[in-house]
């Protein structure tokens, strides 16, 4: 009789951790889902991926390397996780210093830079609301005016969350999904179910970025907004 009750117990075990791989499995195959639709965009392109972790896409868009990684926010107390996109623009800029824009700031943004900015500029005043400024030096230093009319039409979209510009390129940081709210609220867990992204929307990330670190090549680094 015991040795039936081990025997099953061990049966038990072993279908559990079949469910569990096959479950593993299938997450993995949905979330490498995510950048399906925008293969077309780069010359070339690589994508990899840990385990279950969402896939980090690495390649070249428009003669510059790029990275473009999917990060789960869910570190925030009665906020409904968010899956945010960094996409990363590689170039050599003409600037020492370096400027981080980020839009409603609430002190979690554990991918954000900022908190290791020692300067707190000023917002200018045509800038978008509730956005906090940090740098490493002054802003007579940082090349704003150039900034100014990327600033304004990045974060114009309320998913616009982050534009960091450095010596070494752009970063953006925007809202691809919000995880369903339901099932969070009773589960705790965060789910994108579908999440995918649309060529249309990581095109017009990159042009951005790219087009940011156009302007800084070309223009007056160091003139204010």
């Amino acid at each position: 009789m015991q040795s039936t009750g081990i025997v099953l117990a061990v049966v038990f075990l072993a279908v559990l951790a079949v469910m569990h791989q096959r479950d593993r499995r299938a997450l993995r195959a949905e979330r490498r889902k995510l950048f399906d639709a925008c293969f077309a965009l780069f010359e070339r392109h690589r994508l990899t991926q840990d385990a279950v972790a969402w896939p980090v896409l690495a390649g070249t868009y428009d003669g510059h390397e790029v990275h473009i990684a999917p990060l789960v926010d869910d570190v925030g107390f009665r906020k409904v996780p968010s899956l945010w996109l960094r996409v990363t623009v590689k170039r050599a800029l003409p600037m020492s210093g370096t400027v981080d824009m980020l839009a409603r700031a609430q002190n979690t943004e554990f991918y954000s830079p900022a908190d290791g900015l020692p300067v707190r500029v000023a917002t200018p005043h045509a800038w978008p609301g509730q956005m906090t400024i940090k740098a490493d030096r002054p802003a007579a230093q940082l090349p704003l005016a150039v900034l100014d009319p990327h600033v304004k039409r990045f974060f114009a979209d309320p998913r616009a969350k982050e534009m960091l510009v450095t010596q070494h390129g752009v970063r953006m940081v925007y809202q691809a999904h919000g995880a369903g709210r339901s099932e969070y609220l009773v589960l705790r867990r965060a789910v994108f179910r579908d999440a995918r992204l649309p060529a249309t929307l990581v095109r017009s990330l990159l042009d951005q970025a790219v087009q940011v670190c156009a302007d800084v090549m070309k223009g007056d680094v160091h003139g204010q907004a």
